[in-house]
């Protein structure tokens, strides 16, 4: 009995470096070079402080995003591999009815325009550079195309 517990507690051992190799970062996704991205947003020139800018690279697959906050500002939490980015502006997420702010919230979801809330309508492109990267994205009530 006693060569059977210590045959599994040495092979559990031996094992043990091979299972932490296998869970480092070589088997992920090597994303090269990537850039710090932040900015501002604007609507019709006033700060757009509700809602969350998002990129998508077709090619790739990459995606990034970030919260709006007061004055229309935003930061990325993550850094963002290099590349050109289709850029798509999402109102806050809808509160529930019973919520005192759900009026206001309602209100914020209608100031951005549709054709902005989709990457290919948008008509908006970010090219997010290695190092820190900021941008200025100024949309209008009368949307992409207005």
């Amino acid at each position: 009995m006693r060569s059977v517990r210590f045959t599994a507690v040495w092979a559990a051992f031996c094992l043990l470096p091979v299972l932490f190799l296998g869970c480092g970062g070589g088997g992920g996704k090597d994303l090269g070079p990537t850039g710090e991205v932040e900015g501002t947003v604007t609507l019709d020139g006033e700060p757009l402080a509700e809602g969350s800018v998002a990129l998508y690279d077709q090619n790739s697959g990459n995606t990034g995003g970030g919260e709006l906050g007061p004055g229309g500002k935003f930061k990325f939490t993550v850094p963002v591999p290099v590349g050109t980015y289709q850029v798509s502006f999402q109102p806050p997420d809808a509160p529930p009815p019973e919520d005192a702010d759900a009026d206001e919230l309602a209100n914020a979801n209608a100031t951005i325009p549709e054709g902005y809330q989709s990457g290919e309508t948008s008509e908006i492109v970010a090219d997010v550079k290695e190092g820190p990267n900021t941008f200025t994205f100024e949309l209008m009530k009368a949307g992409p195309k207005g």
